[in-house]
């Protein structure tokens, strides 16, 4: 595979920025952070992958990222952290991202400063500058870099560089944290992020799915979000009957499936109705 030379251009300017440096990866073990571990792992002079271990993500997430740590041979260490302890966070303000975030990367700039590191960076792309991200202030705030933002390269072209590398995460799926299946100004506690991922995991097991969101409302509503092009899969009275048999025992009180489809922050889309 060969890449296009705006794409070729871009990649060279971030290499470019990598060498001669010691670098902190904020690692999720997605497509986006993955990159830039592998990159900086190649061309970085050091690197130290930080990975928060908390029960805002799933366990096989953490997993996979050790397991990515493991094969390109680069420190990792996880952060364990408690964001329920925050009535800031668990009150569920529509900047809890900028919380999560400001406290995630307070930890980070303690190990770069310990270990006398030059550079945090983060996987944010220019994507992420299109839709409604708290999170972004508290990364400009404590100079934490973004890359990916400074060489404007989108998530498309950063799956593009991760299969000219041939690395396995090209087509993972989007990930976010488990919090952001609730809307804002609801409540965020354990019964009720144990209840989404409850939920998340059985469709993806049942069904095969990869990319799957259960956005959890007032009412233990259950609103699924599945890929238009998985609706043939799902969309059959027998698997609906199922479904919903399911999450009723799970402890849902209604189920319902988004006719719109998965889209990343459609949480997000009651702020604009409301400006």
């Amino acid at each position: 595979m060969t890449l296009s030379k705006n794409l070729e251009n871009k990649l060279n300017n971030l290499i470019l920025f990598l060498k001669n440096k010691k670098v902190i990866v904020a690692f999720s073990g997605g497509v986006d952070s993955s990159l830039l571990a592998f990159l900086s792992k190649k061309f970085a002079k050091e690197i130290i992958l930080v990975t928060e271990h908390s029960i805002l993500y799933p366990e096989e997430e953490i997993e996979k990222a050790s397991q990515f740590a493991q094969k390109y041979q680069i420190p990792h260490v996880i952060l364990e952290s408690d964001p329920l302890l925050d009535e800031n966070f668990t009150t569920n303000p529509i900047n809890r991202c900028y919380i999560c975030k400001k406290s995630l990367y307070s930890e980070v700039i303690k190990i770069m400063n310990d270990k006398k590191f030059d550079l945090i960076l983060d996987g944010s792309n220019l994507d992420d500058l299109e839709d409604y991200r708290p999170g972004m202030q508290a990364i400009k705030e404590l100079n934490v870099n973004t890359p990916y933002i400074e060489f404007k390269i989108n998530k498309q072209e950063i799956r593009e560089i991760s299969k000219y590398y041939n690395l396995e995460v090209q087509s993972k799926p989007s990930m976010a944290c488990l919090a952001s299946r609730i809307p804002y100004g609801q409540i965020v506690n354990k019964e009720r992020l144990e209840l989404i991922k409850k939920g998340e995991e059985f469709i993806k097991k049942n069904f095969g799915l990869n990319q799957v969101r259960v956005r959890l409302h007032e009412g233990n509503l259950a609103r699924i979000e599945f890929l238009i092009e998985d609706f043939p899969k799902i969309l059959t009275l027998k698997n609906l009957k199922l479904i919903s048999h399911k999450f009723k025992e799970m402890g849902f009180c209604y189920v319902t499936i988004d006719i719109e489809g998965f889209r990343s922050g459609s949480l997000n889309e009651i702020l604009s109705l409301n400006k």
